[in-house]
């Protein structure tokens, strides 16, 4: 539960609030936790951000209906749940609820009250408030420390209607409900944020006013609307690439605050296996790709404020650190800046500066905004161009080393090089743009050694494909060597990348039944168990595979030989989950979701692979191809 910034502060951070039903003379008072022993079903109302879910419950004989969203325009999460009595005799049942709540991400400090004259529960500390309310009002509460409960649970349906606490609180709602047989009734329950009594006041008074349906209401058009505000050409695909298309779109755009920053992925579920940190962050690398899938479906207005979010991050000296929090501020990183010989280094991976070029310019094809890129062209694209011009070996033309994409690795890699190629004819096209013309050539002269220094120095004759890296050198099949074909560094027809290529899809190929391509060969991030390499190099990524299918459009000459991406697409809608959510990555076993979920980058990949896909199928078609 974020606020007042997506992904910052998290207000649950891993806690968890829960649901419960209690229906007389069927669990003898116990309550029934939502998830336990209900059978459910998970998804949206299509697209919309407005969730449709229902469980059931054989022994309560109980159906519930779920519908939630976060309201476009004001901060409050809005609930309905319809619940029907499925059997032959009435019943009375209580609903519950439970709030795990620590403001400031820290359970110290805050206050629960219930508030008699807005009949509401308040969680507060400074300038953090949530209110808690419901129509029909709830009818009894609980306000207690945390210590005395475990994380969300409901253990009784009575509550002692304490009023106040402080510190560390936990609270506890009821809404009771008599239900004929066969009868459905219908409650609606909301959460409020504001930065004071008075915000969460306003809101709630509107909720009331305006009803807590018609504010659903509200958001699922919105969200409907602004999904299908451009008529999407899907030319061959199955409805459900295009659902999970435009789904994709909407998930990204939950990924991005409105101050600009865009979010990794917003997943409590990895603090435990992340060294308690989270993935909550702005990375440079996932955003451009971001930013990318966003102008090319038109989305393009927000993206107008992630590069304005950008201008403050970029160093003095025209690099970006490895990730930012939503607020414009330094997140936390492991990049160190002293070598392992004690001498000083630069923690960076130089491929996330490129790419903010390189999406920027993307930026400015697709809206055509001479204007907007004003600013950013001397805040953004001459530092950064600058800095990749300057910070290169002299001798091979190359970049120094940095870190590589997947942040382990510190050397002269075959990615960033591609990277930093790319970011500089684009920069060079800027200059160009606004008659620079002694930086174009500069930036131009400069891209043309670090092409010549990648056929030179990073392609091996005896292995014929590309490496890694060199100093130190690393013979290592990664899927991130798509990237010499990706940023046109050599076209994907050439020998030296149908090389690399097939070296990829074999060496990287998950050989069980669920597939897909591997980040690299013995890659052991989230590996669930030991295995043979040769079987499983790793465990499947979306992101991979979808490079994968990139490469085959690149190289298509005729519609039929765009077969296999559109066969790498419905792989991917086949293993979303239940609700449409991309994972990091799979379980090689059983195809379950590992990692972060949702991770944005590989959303806003589905959508660039479409894209290119339709745009390849349409260029074919028209050349009868």
């Amino acid at each position: 539960m974020y606020f007042p910034h997506v992904g910052d502060e998290n207000h649950v951070n891993g806690r968890h609030c829960r649901i419960g039903v209690v229906v007389e003379g069927k669990n003898l008072g116990l309550v029934s936790l939502i998830g336990d022993d209900w059978t459910h079903k998970l998804g949206y109302k299509e697209n919309t951000l407005v969730t449709d879910s229902y469980y059931h419950n054989d022994l309560l004989y109980i159906d519930l209906e779920f519908n939630e969203c976060v309201h476009p325009f004001e901060n409050v999460f809005i609930r309905r749940i319809a619940i029907t009595n499925t059997d032959t005799k009435d019943i009375e049942m209580k609903i519950l609820f439970s709030h795990d709540i620590a403001l400031y991400e820290n359970p110290m400090g805050d206050t629960g009250i219930y508030d008699p004259a807005l009949r509401s529960i308040i969680h507060y500390q400074r300038s953090r408030y949530f209110l808690i309310n419901g129509l029909p009002n709830f009818d009894s509460y609980e306000i207690g420390p945390k210590e005395k409960y475990e994380s969300g649970a409901i253990r009784s349906a009575e509550f002692n209607m304490n009023s106040i606490q402080v510190g560390a609180v936990n609270s506890f709602v009821s809404i009771s409900q008599h239900i004929a047989a066969g009868e459905t009734k219908t409650i609606y329950y909301w959460i409020v944020a504001g930065k004071s009594f008075f915000d969460v006041k306003r809101i709630n008074e509107l909720i009331l006013e305006r009803t807590p349906r018609l504010m659903m209401t509200e958001a699922e058009k919105y969200y409907y609307s602004w999904v299908n505000k451009e008529k999407y050409d899907f030319f061959d695909l199955p409805v459900k690439v295009a659902d999970l298309f435009k789904h994709s779109l909407l998930i990204i755009r939950s990924q991005i605050d409105n101050d600009g920053a865009i979010i990794a992925a917003n997943d409590s579920d990895i603090l435990e296996r992340f060294n308690m940190d989270s993935y909550s962050y702005m990375w440079p690398r996932d955003s451009a790709f971001i930013a990318m899938a966003m102008d090319m479906s038109r989305h393009s207005g927000i993206v107008n404020v992630f590069f304005e979010y950008c201008r403050d991050l970029i160093s003095e000296h025209g690099y970006f650190l490895q990730k930012y929090n939503p607020t414009g501020t330094l997140a936390s990183g492991w990049m160190p800046w002293i070598a392992t010989d004690g001498s000083i280094q630069l923690p960076i991976q130089e491929d996330s500066t490129a790419l903010i070029v390189i999406a920027l310019w993307n930026h400015y094809k697709t809206t055509g905004c001479i204007e907007t890129i004003d600013p950013l062209y001397h805040s953004i694209v001459k530092p950064a161009a600058d800095f990749m011009t300057r910070y290169r070996d002299p001798a091979t033309g190359l970049p120094k080393p940095s870190y590589n994409l997947w942040e382990e690795n510190r050397a002269v890699h075959t990615y960033t090089s591609s990277t930093v190629y790319a970011g500089l004819k684009c920069a060079c096209r800027f200059a160009e743009l606004y008659g620079d013309d002694d930086l174009a050539k500069k930036y131009n002269t400069a891209a043309r050694e670090v092409k010549a220094g990648i056929e030179k120095h990073l392609y091996d004759e005896d292995l014929g494909r590309f490496l890694r890296s060199i100093n130190p050198r690393d013979e290592t099949v990664d899927a991130s060597l798509y990237a010499v074909s990706q940023f046109n560094v050599v076209p994907p027809d050439d020998i030296r990348v149908v090389n690399t290529m097939n070296a990829i899809e074999d060496k990287l190929s998950v050989k069980t039944d669920v597939g897909g391509i591997a980040r690299f060969y013995q890659d052991e991030y989230h590996q669930v168990t030991e295995y043979d390499p040769g079987i499983i190099p790793g465990n499947p990524w979306f992101i991979c595979t979808l490079w994968m299918a990139q490469w085959y459009i690149q190289k298509a000459k005729s519609t039929s030989d765009l077969q296999r991406p559109k066969e790498i697409l419905l792989w991917v809608t086949g293993h979303a989950t239940q609700t449409g959510i991309l994972a990091e990555q799979l379980n090689p076993f059983d195809g379950s979701s590992l990692g972060v979920s949702p991770l944005t980058w590989a959303h806003a990949t589905f959508v660039i692979t479409v894209k290119k896909y339709v745009g390849k199928a349409r260029l074919l078609e028209k050349s009868g191809g």
